[in-house]
């Protein structure tokens, strides 16, 4: 879990704002909760409306394990579409106090001076102008049918209009949520499945620089997480391979979650590995299920740490299945994985179809 150290940061902190929200908003059916609200002095009534009915969709899916993902779907799909800002309405003037407004410019100076150029530095710029009348609207992305840029824009306390391009894709007709260059939305590591409230990793992710060790899972193991893994060690072509399976609950019981992750390192006595390159990712699926119900679902695709995280109350470890398939290219290679993996047969089911090996681990 390379991934693993971005995981356990991103689900405490996940986890850390669900365990608040979740102990003010009432568990209950969607439609129960019209009086529900995110009202914030700085969201347009539109936008507030749509994020309110997000919002209260994720809660109920945190605390109940169920939801309706297709309200989410809506909410989004229903997003004003502008193919320019010239076609968006006037937005409302802000009433703000000299002391706010210096306040805010010494706070910007402060960023400034302190922090170096980069997404960081711009967000809190764009905080310190002041923000309000925030409005949220769908950008078409030019060239591509269905995929749109999530924008917005802003009021600040001079009054002018602040135009931000989030740089997050959406796809209407799959519900993901996605950024570009495949290294997670806003580059943090971590795309979103709107439709299966399913939280999942591209490629090019920045964790990826930083390889796997098992110090990662004794930091997560130290509270915030309860997971299960076994790792399936061989050598093959000069390298010392390991083949890691994960799935438990992440982040105080608030996200459950599977992991399958390709590393490897020419050091026996190493103490991290590496990622697998590009040229030594295969093509894998993964699937979690507690009893017959399936929880997530990632379809085969080429990768190397393939994994994905759905809110919900935190289950018991051995309470999950993992169903698992890892295409091989190389016989040998298989041969190896088979032979080191017969070390687990007590708990895992391995099967073999040509080059495809299927795994399931209850």
């Amino acid at each position: 879990m390379t991934g693993d150290f971005g995981m356990k940061i991103l689900s405490f902190l996940i986890s850390i704002v669900m365990v608040f929200t979740t102990a003010l908003v009432p568990a209950g059916n969607v439609a129960e909760q019209e009086n529900m609200s995110v009202t914030s002095a700085f969201l347009n009534e539109e936008t507030e409306e749509v994020i309110t009915l997000i919002v209260s969709n994720i809660v109920n899916e945190t605390k109940t394990g169920t939801s309706e993902s297709q309200e989410i779907i809506d909410a989004i799909n229903n997003l004003p579409v502008y193919n320019s800002p010239e076609e968006k309405p006037e937005r409302k003037e802000a009433d703000v106090s000299p002391i706010k407004k210096a306040v805010c410019d010494a706070a910007k100076k402060l960023i400034n001076s302190a922090l170096p150029e980069g997404t960081i530095r711009n967000f809190l710029n764009h905080v310190t102008n002041g923000m309000y009348d925030l409005y949220v609207y769908l950008m078409p992305l030019q060239g591509e049918e269905n995929i749109y840029y999530i924008c917005c824009d802003y009021v600040d306390n001079n009054n002018n209009t602040n135009v931000v391009f989030t740089g997050i894709r959406y796809d209407k007709e799959t519900g993901k949520l996605y950024g570009k260059d495949n290294n997670g939305l806003m580059g943090i590591g971590f795309d979103y499945d709107a439709k299966n409230y399913t939280i999942t990793t591209p490629q090019n992710v920045w964790m990826r620089d930083m390889g796997y060790s098992i110090l990662y899972d004794i930091v997560g193991g130290m509270g915030f997480m309860d997971t299960d893994t076994v790792r399936v060690k061989f050598e093959h072509g000069g390298k010392h391979w390991m083949f890691q399976f994960w799935k438990g609950n992440y982040g105080f019981g608030r996200l459950n979650g599977v992991e399958l992750g390709i590393y490897n390192k020419t050091d026996k006595n190493a103490f991290s590995y590496n990622c697998a390159t590009d040229e030594e990712m295969l093509d894998m699926s993964i699937t979690l299920k507690n009893g017959e119900e399936t929880l997530i679902e990632r379809e085969e695709m080429r990768h190397w740490w393939m994994c994905g995280f759905r809110f919900g109350p935190g289950l018991d470890p051995k309470d999950l299945a993992m169903e698992s398939t890892i295409q091989f290219e190389d016989e040998a290679m298989m041969n190896a994985f088979l032979e080191a993996a017969e070390e687990y047969s007590d708990e895992m089911e391995v099967t073999v179809d040509d080059m495809n090996v299927s795994v399931i681990w209850k």
